[in-house]
């Protein structure tokens, strides 16, 4: 039974032990996809919005991943028309002669248009089903794609920039996490948690004990706040 319970204990060790590592990943680390899609061509060089391909992260939990339709929409003429055949479609934008890679990787993209399949792409930001993250909270509050996805406009290929464990969202929500000026100041003013304690405040409470340890908090670290 003891033998028992020091393993127990030892397999919890290297648990913790492995979830206080530094997290640190490259775009060796992203996995294959099952079409080559370059962010640092479409959201770097051609400057595409976020919120064009994932439009629906500032008004729902989860950011959408773009369909098939709206990538033919570019690649495809007339793929958006009403009277469009996908059995018919044909590749029209990267051309041949522009480069070859880019081609052939879009021609896979014309191929589950005629198909009618969605692209199976490889997930690759996830949090355990206990946790939650609600993209339009905090999109809406004014943080940057990048702040927590990284530099995805001078990526290849995406990979998951932040470790997603519990302390590094807590070390944002506690202030430590640095943020630009334009993001910080948003922050500030939308802030559920920071409008609560200047109401507070206004009112005569004493917000002292609340702000003691971390003066710069932007959000509650109550446990209701992710796990709900």
């Amino acid at each position: 039974m003891n033998r028992a319970l020091s393993i127990v204990g030892l397999v919890l060790l290297a648990v913790g032990v492995a979830s206080c590592r530094d997290y640190k990943a490259t775009e060796e680390d992203g996995p294959e996809q099952p079409i080559a899609f370059y962010h640092s061509v479409h959201a770097g060089q051609n400057q595409m919005p976020c919120m064009y391909c994932h439009y629906t992260a500032d008004r729902s939990p989860a950011a959408n991943i773009p369909s098939v339709q709206l990538c033919v929409g570019c690649h495809v003429a007339g793929s958006a028309s009403a009277g469009a055949v996908p059995a018919q479609a044909s590749l029209t934008f990267p051309s041949k002669q522009r480069d070859s890679t880019w081609h052939r990787e879009a021609l896979k993209l014309v191929d589950y248009w005629k198909r009618g399949e969605a692209i199976p792409w490889v997930r690759i930001h996830d949090v355990p089903d206990h946790a939650h993250f609600p993209h339009y909270v905090h999109v809406n509050a004014g943080l940057q794609c990048q702040t927590c996805h990284g530099p995805v406009q001078n990526m290849k290929k995406v990979y998951q920039y932040s470790s997603l464990r519990m302390g590094w969202c807590i070390s944002c929500h506690r202030g430590e996490t640095p943020l630009s000026a334009p993001e910080e100041a948003a922050v500030r003013q939308r802030s559920s948690f920071v409008r609560k304690i200047a109401t507070l405040r206004a009112q005569g409470n004493d917000v002292r004990g609340q702000l003691a340890t971390y003066p710069n908090q932007r959000a509650s670290t109550d446990c209701t706040v992710c796990h709900y």
